[in-house]
């Protein structure tokens, strides 16, 4: 299964991936909360930062792909940008998407690794970063923790 391929891929750090269903309805970070917190991580409630479904790839793929400390490549990308697609496209459409920090910007095609970004961690790990995908019905956490 694509959730099991995922997490056995990434052999460094503690991967969390996961799809949970939401059959009710409520604001989708709320949501996400619920999502993150039904496997242990922590809640950002309004500190969510939205991102585009683009960004969301971008950002799910180098947290899948690259060691968040020194950017060690652990996945080849497009193998990663692969897993994510699939991932992803369990997540029925519209979709809104959500990440805890800068990583957009680290992961960017013009990126170089960058000091000084922000995050507000998920977790007690010196880094952590994902995407939490929220759809009707479904939520898709990708989450990486690394020491740095």
């Amino acid at each position: 299964m694509l959730i099991e391929q995922i997490i056995a891929r990434r052999t460094s750090g503690r991967v969390t991936c996961v799809l949970v269903p939401q059959p009710q309805w409520a604001k989708s970070r709320l949501l996400a909360d619920q999502a993150v917190e039904s496997v242990g991580l922590r809640a950002l409630g309004e500190g969510w930062l939205e991102v585009s479904e683009s960004d969301a790839l971008r950002i799910a793929a180098g947290v899948l792909g690259r060691d968040l400390g020194s950017n060690a490549v652990i996945v080849p990308a497009a193998e990663a940008d692969g897993l994510v697609n699939e991932l992803l496209a369990m997540v029925p459409e519209p979709f809104t998407c959500y990440t805890n920090g800068d990583w957009a910007d680290v992961f960017g095609e013009d990126a170089q690794q960058q000091d000084g970004f922000s995050f507000d961690p998920l977790t007690d790990s010196a880094l952590d970063a994902g995407i939490v995908c929220v759809g009707d019905g479904m939520t898709a956490v990708l989450w990486v923790e690394d020491e740095d």
